[in-house]
């Protein structure tokens, strides 16, 4: 793991002491999040481009169906 640090206002670090959230985890959560609407946007983007070149032959919604399946594998 690395460290990664950030400044926010006192009012918002006495708020995350007094309800009790956890900073570290809020934010690998939302970078996870970001990241993975990201990697999503670039995969359709890529499956357009695909599915361009192939034509009809297969439909984007089986790509992705596919795709889906082989993530829930792992």
């Amino acid at each position: 793991m690395i460290v990664v640090s950030a400044k926010i206002p006192e009012e918002l670090k006495n708020k995350t002491d007094k309800y009790g959230v956890k900073i570290g985890k809020v934010v690998r959560d939302a970078l996870e999040e970001k990241i993975r609407i990201i990697e999503n946007q670039i995969l359709s983007s890529k499956l357009d481009e695909v599915s361009d070149k192939i034509g009809s032959k297969i439909r984007k919604e089986d790509i992705v169906k596919a795709v889906r399946s082989s993530r829930d594998e792992r």
